[in-house]
């Protein structure tokens, strides 16, 4: 039966025919065989592109993350002093060594430190520092400056100033009684 249809055909028929065939097998072959494999290469290139280029700034990459290392650190002890990891107890006593350590260094006498605990705000838990103080006004104020330095972010909640007379040298001294924060984290 086959034989009898192809007989009867022109060649100009069978042709156009072979032709369909062939084109609809090209397209078979090019959609389901040869496209995913392209889109297979391109996206492995793709990849290996990225890789190299990691590759290549690997070094960058590191000197940035040391870089953002440094800051994180820099930004931390400004907020927490020497303090950042330091249980409620030790924190305590390294606060109340550094204010001795600053009060030396300024040639500025400490009468008192009491810690305290105080309220929760947020989620902060603050601790308080009522301290005392008694020296040169300029000597104050130096001990006054340093302090942020030496225990990273605290807060002056109360401060009152007043005339002690003089000392030796005739020169006037005041006592300083202020009460000092420090926020701590709320581990949750």
């Amino acid at each position: 039966m086959m034989q009898s249809y192809l007989t009867q055909l022109d060649n100009r028929s069978f042709l156009v025919i072979l032709a369909g065939l062939l084109l609809l097998i090209a397209t078979a072959l090019t959609s389901y065989g040869l496209w995913p494999q392209f889109k297979q290469y391109r996206a492995e290139l793709s990849t290996r592109n990225t890789l190299k280029d990691v590759i290549d700034n690997g070094d960058a990459l590191e000197n940035e993350l040391s870089a953002l290392q440094v800051k994180v650190e820099t930004l931390r002890h400004k907020l927490h002093g020497g303090m950042t990891n330091l249980p409620i107890k030790q924190m305590e006593s390294y606060i109340i060594g550094r204010l001795q350590t600053m009060s030396w260094r300024h040639g500025v006498e400490l009468s008192s430190i009491q810690p305290g605990a105080g309220q929760r705000v947020e989620m902060f838990k603050e601790i308080l520092f009522d301290i005392e103080l008694s020296g040169d006004y300029f000597n104050l104020v130096n001990w006054l400056k340093d302090l942020g330095k030496e225990l990273g972010f605290v807060v002056i909640k109360e401060y009152e100033m007043k005339s002690e007379g003089h000392d030796t040298n005739d020169k006037p001294r005041l006592a300083l009684g202020l009460t000092i924060v420090s926020y701590r984290a709320i581990q949750q």
